[in-house]
């Protein structure tokens, strides 16, 4: 059984323990009533009470929209990434002094945290300390819409353009600024093999990303390696992420010197950690963080496993009944 399967296992029995009456009645995915999603009406559920409302809120006037979402709402699959990355990090969006002991405890150097200037609310201005689905203030890869590179206020966050799950921005020991773009992953698995690097609109995508990986700014280092072999994902997200925090570093987005990407992933998932989809870089490294490691030096990625995060987000709760609904929710993985 696949860590995807264990976990939908996992999760039916809590239902109860987690969700309204009403919610824990099976709803329907991909046109099936299925007993590991919520009732259709109640999607909104999927979401923790305390950050409900504004998480829903920030994602409809940012025009977010949520994966396989329900008129507006969550998903209503308990498997959901999204949600369980929105579930995970929003309580944190205005408690910069508990992020920071988050930080700290999953080990980046950071001194405080810092607002993310550019993701103001558009009708008070409070600036976030972590935001959600952030593509860059401008269309630095040239990302298309229609055919044609899209005009920066084009673009759409969260879908169509490279979106990091996840971010904060804080200030090191050392007195520089760093981002961190984060991606985040559940009970994904990848194709072995299938190759990305022409799109449905047939599309050579290297010709959009090629550019970008010989840039001088580049943080990836291919050596021998060919372009062609990291269109498979996961590798293609995690190229694509990079190379968005190249040109955010350096075009200095946010005053940041220093721009990174973290990975976040169940160890349990082994579909996803120790299945290198690349056929060329099979035999490079054992697991997936391993090997992006070996393409990416100077401290520029960062992979970490959902049960070591866990720990330091419950240890800095903003909210006990959060904590414990996370703990009872996520921390049973296996």
């Amino acid at each position: 059984m696949v860590f995807r399967d264990r976990e939908k296992k996992r999760l039916v029995p809590l239902k109860p323990r987690l969700f309204s009456p009403e919610a824990c009645v099976p709803g329907t995915y991909q046109r099936k009533e299925r007993d590991f999603c919520l009732h259709d009406d109640y999607s909104h559920e999927n979401i923790h009470p305390i950050i409900r409302n504004n998480a829903i809120r920030y994602f409809s006037e940012r025009d977010i929209p949520w994966h396989k979402g329900i008129n507006g709402r969550p998903s209503n699959h308990l498997c959901c990434s999204q949600c369980s990355c929105v579930n995970a990090w929003f309580p944190f969006i205005d408690n910069p002094d508990a992020l920071l002991n988050v930080l700290k405890g999953i080990g980046y150097p950071a001194k405080e945290v810092l607002p993310f200037t550019s993701d103001a609310d558009i009708h008070n201005g409070e600036k976030p300390f972590l935001v959600f689905e952030w593509i860059g203030d401008k269309n630095y890869l040239h990302e298309l819409r229609g055919g044609v590179p899209a005009g920066d206020s084009a673009r759409s966050r969260g879908q169509n353009f490279t979106s990091a799950d996840f971010s904060f921005r804080f200030l090191r020991d050392d007195g520089k600024i760093q981002i961190v773009l984060g991606e985040w992953k559940y009970t994904e698995n990848y194709t072995w093999g299938k190759s990305l690097r022409i799109s449905g609109g047939r599309k050579d995508r290297l010709e959009i990303y090629g550019p970008h990986l010989a840039h001088q700014a580049c943080q990836i280092r291919l050596g021998d390696i060919d372009p062609d072999w990291l269109f498979y994902d996961l590798f293609d997200q995690l190229m694509r992420l990079q190379l968005l925090a190249s040109m955010m570093e350096h075009f200095r987005e946010m005053d940041a010197e220093i721009v990174t990407t973290l990975h976040i992933v169940p160890s349990a998932n082994d579909e996803l950690m120790e299945r290198i989809t690349s056929p060329w870089l099979k035999g490079f490294a054992k697991d997936v963080h391993e090997l992006w490691n070996r393409l990416v030096p100077n401290g520029r990625f960062h992979g970490l496993h959902t049960e070591q995060l866990l720990p330091c987000l419950v240890s800095n709760a903003p909210d006990r009944n959060w904590s414990d609904y996370l703990v009872v929710r996520y921390g049973g993985m296996s």
